[in-house]
């Protein structure tokens, strides 16, 4: 297997892991950070670290791999600058993740099928549903990735992970009272290994980009909304919610 750094900074985990020629969660050095509101100064020093604890040398790596998002317009956009320009300097073929797969991959060592949801802000989730692959080797979608409104998401007894999963209505269930046991929180600590897990096997395909044609990837139109836009969505919202 492929030695693979990966940075993962599209959502309200910062990530960073290296895969050393090993595909599974157990063999990757990797570390994360929960609501950090200052990512882009968190992300490099912690590529040192896990280089460092990992006593693999820069030139030894495969390829640099990032979360490509969806997620916040910051935050997908760190990932992508940072891994872009360790992969110029480093002389290293650039991958990009769907960063919900990135995620799906990990929670499916447990389960056969996943719901992935992300907090998009707004009253939105970014969601997508995947599988494996019927030799269990890989990872296949079964639904694309939509933004959709909060309170038009209920979430059905299948798995569900994600920082979205737990604002969605909980499945609804003939017992006394709701369950919340179709969801997993903390899995997302392993986010950054998710990504390196996807890349190598989109490098196993012979998938790679120039380090300058990288783009995060975007699901709605306004990633970056200007605060009248902002106030007249969260006056609509309200108006929708009241009636």
């Amino acid at each position: 297997m492929p030695a693979i750094l990966a940075i993962e900074t599209s959502t309200h985990i910062g990530a960073v892991a290296l895969l050393p020629h090993a595909p599974q969660t157990r063999g990757a050095v990797h570390e994360a950070t929960r609501d950090n509101n200052k990512l882009s100064g968190w992300v490099l020093p912690a590529v040192e670290r896990v280089l460092a604890r990992s006593a693999l040398p820069p030139e030894a790596l495969d390829a640099i791999a990032f979360g490509a998002g969806p997620g916040a317009f910051t935050g997908v956009r760190t990932a992508c600058a940072t891994a872009q320009a360790l992969a110029f300097a480093w002389n290293k073929p650039l991958l990009a993740v769907d960063s919900l797969e990135a995620l799906a991959i990990i929670a499916l060592d447990t389960a056969a099928e996943v719901t992935v949801a992300i907090d998009a802000r707004l009253g939105e989730l970014y969601l997508a549903r995947f599988a494996r692959t019927p030799e269990g080797a890989g990872i296949e979608r079964l639904a694309p990735t939509q933004a959709l409104a909060v309170s038009s998401v209920t979430r059905d007894d299948s798995l569900w992970v994600g920082s979205g999963a737990v604002l969605c209505a909980p499945p609804v269930t003939t017992g006394a009272s709701p369950t919340d046991r179709s969801t997993i929180t903390g899995i997302d600590d392993d986010w950054a290994i998710g990504v390196a897990r996807v890349a190598a096997a989109q490098l196993d395909r012979g998938m790679r980009m120039d380090a300058l044609a990288a783009e995060p990837l975007y699901v709605r139109n306004d990633v970056a909304l200007t605060e009248a836009q902002r106030y007249a969505r969260r006056n609509s919202t309200r108006e929708a919610t009241s009636c």
